[in-house]
């Protein structure tokens, strides 16, 4: 296992803030837009499936939940960034309020209140089942960020919450579409993509994170298997995810083929760069940026081929 020893910097200089309008929108970056974007994609994409894999399915009954549902993915990553404010200065993230412009007591303050947000749209809805995914999902963010739980200190504990909150996600979508139980494309595409999530997402975000990670005692898969290792497992665990899901996605070809080629096409990107990029990589050209794309790609696809259904 390669060495990685570092110091956390615990002093930082504090920026003038401005507005509640600009504290808003430093936490809004804080929590990763694109990240917000797919959890949001993966929500509508199992109300879709549900309501009969029309996009026309979709109607006004979604705005409420869905919106219930980007709150809880606010808070998950809204209490990331609060907590890992020493790791991100470590590994130079260039967050708000690891830059010094975002203060952890606003960015909390915006966490919460996303929070019971989240809980009030969800009891809006007037939907128990979707009730109890929204409180399971703020209860994963919560473990997987703060304490007693900080299931993000270990490898299994960030893969294993990570599969959870995407499962969560297309299920939420399926209530929200009034669907007692996921139909075979919803369950293909809430299995495969999730899977992709835990077993790609989960480890190669940890290649530009190991300094950090280090510094702060987690164990993930790099800090635990050492750097060449993880990739191993980034590189054959793509192409396993993405074999598997267009296997299983053989019976609907018109309606999850096109986002089986995308992820066929994601996984060979994400092995490639594996193997060629180091941990100093230009983020731009990072394993885990290939996973990211290949995810939003998959889902526009999905989307898509659903209008012209």
């Amino acid at each position: 296992m390669g060495e990685y020893t570092v110091q956390i910097e615990t002093n930082a200089i504090s920026r003038p803030r401005g507005g509640a309008a600009r504290a808003v929108a430093l936490f809004l970056e804080e929590t990763r837009p694109c990240v917000q974007v797919v959890f949001l994609m993966r929500f509508l994409a199992g109300a879709a499936l549900a309501a009969g894999g029309r996009s026309a399915g979709l109607g006004p009954w979604v705005v409420v939940p869905a919106a219930s549902w980007a709150l809880a993915a606010l808070f998950a990553y809204g209490i990331n960034g609060v907590s890992d404010v020493a790791e991100d200065r470590v590994n130079r993230t260039g967050r708000p309020i690891a830059r010094g412009e975002l203060s952890r007591r606003a960015a909390a303050r915006l966490t919460w209140l996303s929070a019971a947000g989240s809980v009030a749209l969800a009891v809006l809805s007037r939907d128990v089942l979707l009730l109890g995914y929204v409180l399971g999902f703020l209860l994963l963010g919560y473990a997987y960020s703060a304490g007693p739980f900080t299931l993000k200190r270990s490898a299994a504990g960030t893969s294993g919450t990570v599969l959870a909150m995407g499962l969560l996600t297309y299920a939420a979508g399926w209530t929200a579409a009034g669907a007692a139980r996921p139909t075979g494309p919803g369950l293909v595409l809430a299995v495969g993509m999730s899977l992709w999530m835990c077993v790609v997402g989960a480890v190669t975000k940890d290649f530009s994170h190991a300094r950090g990670d280090a510094a702060a005692g987690r164990r993930t898969s790099v800090t635990a298997w050492g750097d060449l290792a993880a990739r191993r497992v980034g590189a054959v665990g793509a192409l396993a995810v993405a074999a598997g899901f267009a296997a299983a996605a053989g019976p609907w070809p018109v309606l999850l083929g096109p986002a089986a080629l995308v992820l066929l096409g994601g996984a060979v990107a994400v092995a490639v760069l594996c193997a060629a990029t180091r941990p100093d990589a230009a983020p731009g050209r990072t394993p885990y940026r290939a996973f990211m794309v290949t995810q939003h790609l998959a889902h526009g696809v999905l989307f898509a081929g659903l209008v012209l259904l």
